[in-house]
């Protein structure tokens, strides 16, 4: 036989041996990418990775790494494509420049699938329900570093595919969004599992899925639901959607217009006299406490409406000496029907590269490459709204993707959620229903309403399961008003967090130093042996 035709030689058979791999792991990311929404097809989710599994199942960990980056890669260059637009038609970069970004960001998280790739491919060789059991671990444990590493960016998690699954739901309030990302990987790794076993072990893996199953179903065993307050304890909300295009909403000679605009529809949202009227993120384009003009106006409208009103706007602490200058912020304030402000919250987790620069000593040319980057800071207090009746804590845009900051609302008494946001930014891409996705699971993990006010949609009212009880379209003013239920007490997830997740961690790490002990003994590029794996 010719060297070109030995496998493991060189020539075109063992490039073809090495590459053919690429075609099932491109599939991977690419299914992967209609489990979310737009397509938001979720089935797909519990076998997106199976091809990619099959694939690597015969790889050394290093080679397995690499075919996880393709995974991870098409996926998210399919799944985050609209930071191009928000780059260049907000951030001034041109679309080459735009392009470089987005591939560096899909790059980045794509090393998060190339390490469970390789970890997969290392554990190989352990037992079937090990393997099966500590993959899945693996899976977690990496989506939640992902979640704090650079200041955390837990956007398309893996759990977030089921969001409208009413089923699996329940699960989040025992485990969060962390607890359905293990159950969608641990069915794809089973399903991959099942093609390599004799006819005994699908038995006995088919077994332990039904015992898995009466497991998922049966979380409230841990959290049982929340209770109403009482039974005179609901509230009128309504939610206001002004659609303000982001080209001219910081224009000073537009403010007095979009203050108007806002008092039409919370007029309008009014004749069903509810207890609470929710503006978007920076609605009222303006230096709230700075501008006596423009503030009283919205304080009339407060005391048109007869309702409490909550208003996002900029803020700003006047500092008249010092090296730092003035501190800005990105607020939500609380008004009252007899015009006084009540209160009010500052953004605490801000959007790198958007509100702030992170590590601005280091990174200080990032100004000069890009115009619209604020420079905001970071708010103190997780701030909890007092109503006549229910209290409510605020998340404003990105932080409702942080599970862990809104649960800590629901700990300090609130009885239900608020997010305001203002998604214009991403225009008509997959952003907004991926960000009212992660909204969903906030509602589900702590069994509260959540209701979300954005400026171009999607506003939505969500209920303690995580079912999206109404929704506004994207694009057009809109009112959306309903009634919501105050709730009592705590999840197991808004008690312990994401103990699950800590958990993972734990198992994955015992696993591998059982296992491969620190030796790292197949930790390399020699070629799996599949038999002996197949015989444990």
């Amino acid at each position: 036989m010719s060297p070109v035709l030995q496998v493991g030689g060189t020539g075109r058979w063992a490039i073809h041996q090495r590459l053919r791999a690429a075609l099932p792991a491109a599939a991977s990311g690419g299914l992967l990418v209609l489990a979310y929404p737009t397509a938001d097809i979720g089935g797909l989710a519990f076998i997106a990775l199976v091809p990619l599994l099959l694939a690597i199942r015969s790889e050394p960990p290093a080679r397995a790494f690499w075919w996880g980056i393709v995974a991870g890669l098409v996926f998210y260059l399919g799944s985050i494509s609209w930071v191009t637009r928000t780059m260049t038609s907000y951030g001034g970069l041109s679309v080459a420049s735009s392009m470089v970004v987005l591939v560096a960001l899909a790059l980045y998280l794509a090393l998060y699938v190339g390490l469970f790739c390789f970890g997969v491919s290392a554990l190989a060789g352990a037992a079937w329900w090990i393997n099966l059991l500590a993959t899945s671990a693996l899976w977690v444990g990496l989506e939640y570093l992902r979640s704090y590493a650079l200041t955390g960016f837990p956007w398309a998690l893996l759990g977030y595919t089921q969001y409208r699954n009413v089923m699996l739901l329940p699960i989040a309030s025992v485990a969060g969004v962390y607890g359905l990302s293990f159950l969608v990987i641990l069915v794809n790794i089973g399903v991959a599992q099942l093609t390599s076993m004799s006819g005994g072990r699908v038995r006995t893996i088919l077994l332990a899925g039904l015992v898995a199953l009466l497991l998922v179903w049966s979380p409230t065993l841990l959290s049982p639901p929340s209770a109403p307050a009482g039974p005179e304890e609901e509230i009128g909300i309504a939610l206001v959607q002004g659609n303000i295009d982001q080209a001219s909403k910081w224009n000073p000679a537009m403010q007095a217009a979009t203050i108007e605009l806002y008092r039409r529809l919370s007029l309008e949202a009014a004749t069903n006299a509810p207890a609470l009227i929710v503006w978007p993120e920076t609605a009222a384009p303006f230096f709230f406490r700075y501008e006596p003009a423009l503030r009283g106006r919205v304080l009339d409208i407060a005391a048109e409406t007869g309702s409490y009103l909550l208003v996002g706007s900029p803020d700003v602490e006047r500092v008249s000496v010092g090296p730092g200058g003035d501190r800005y912020f990105n607020s939500a304030f609380l008004i009252s029907p007899n015009r006084e402000l009540l209160g009010k919250y500052d953004k605490i987790h801000m959007v790198p590269f958007g509100e702030y620069v992170p590590l601005k000593s280091i990174l200080f040319f990032v100004h000069k490459l890009a115009y619209g980057i604020g420079d905001f800071e970071p708010g103190r207090t997780h701030t909890v709204f007092h109503l006549p009746r229910g209290r409510f804590g605020v998340t404003i845009c990105y932080e409702v993707i942080f599970p862990d900051q809104v649960r800590r609302y629901v700990k300090d008494g609130a009885d239900f959620l608020v997010n305001i946001t203002n998604d214009a930014w991403f225009g008509r891409s997959a952003a907004p229903g991926q960000h009212l996705a992660m909204a969903a699971l906030r509602a589900a993990e702590n069994r509260r309403y959540l209701i979300r006010a954005a400026n171009t949609g999607i506003s939505a009212i969500i209920d303690p399961t995580g079912r999206i009880v109404k929704a506004s379209e994207i694009f057009v003013p809109a009112v959306v008003s309903g009634r919501i239920q105050l709730r009592r007490g705590e999840t197991f997830y808004t008690r312990y967090g994401d103990l699950f997740a800590w958990l993972c961690v734990a198992f994955v790490i015992s696993v591998f130093v059982a296992e491969r002990g620190w030796s790292g003994a197949r930790f390399s590029s020699e070629p799996a042996r599949v038999s002996q794996r197949r015989a444990r």
